[in-house]
């Protein structure tokens, strides 16, 4: 039988619990992790090596074993419509392995048909709320990141 492989892709700006969510679902599911940081050329507002710091820090608190996973980072290519192959690429994904590709977003029709061309299989994870403490104190029902940034935006704090 194939091993199981869980691909994770995110730009993890900031880290939250939803993301958290997705490694807790891969790793019950999968033999082995590959966690892609995306969008590594930018720094908005953590750059790549504190993303990276900040993931490791995380799964090791979590107690994830460090032989199931792999964290890699992963430049936007160009032109972005070739993302799914790339990312096969870049994170050396053979089809040695049954491989699923995790989400909570939906992807486009598009991808979606790329991803399963390439031997992916996506598992579509539904948002779940969770609070987030806003820089004023104050606790905020949000399931995204950008519901994180948009916080920070409105009142006027840089995410830190």
């Amino acid at each position: 039988m194939k091993e199981r492989l869980g691909l994770i892709l995110g730009r993890f700006q900031p880290l939250h619990p939803g993301h958290l969510y997705l490694f807790n679902l891969a790793f019950g599911e999968n033999n082995k992790i590959i966690i892609c940081i995306g969008s590594a050329q930018l720094s908005e507002p953590f750059s790549i090596r504190e993303r990276h710091q900040r993931i490791q820090k995380q799964l090791e608190i979590l107690g994830y074993d460090r032989e199931r996973y792999r964290i890699v980072d992963l430049v936007d290519p160009k032109p972005m419509d070739i993302w799914p192959s790339y990312v096969k690429e870049i994170c050396g994904i053979t089809n040695e392995t049954k491989n699923f590709f995790y989400r909570s977003d939906k992807l486009p029709k598009r991808y979606e048909q790329e991803l399963a061309r390439l031997g992916f299989r996506i598992r579509y994870a539904k948002r779940k709320p969770f609070y987030y403490r806003g820089p004023d104190g104050f606790y905020y029902q949000i399931s995204s990141a950008s519901e994180i940034k948009e916080i920070h935006r409105k009142l006027g704090k840089e995410i830190g």
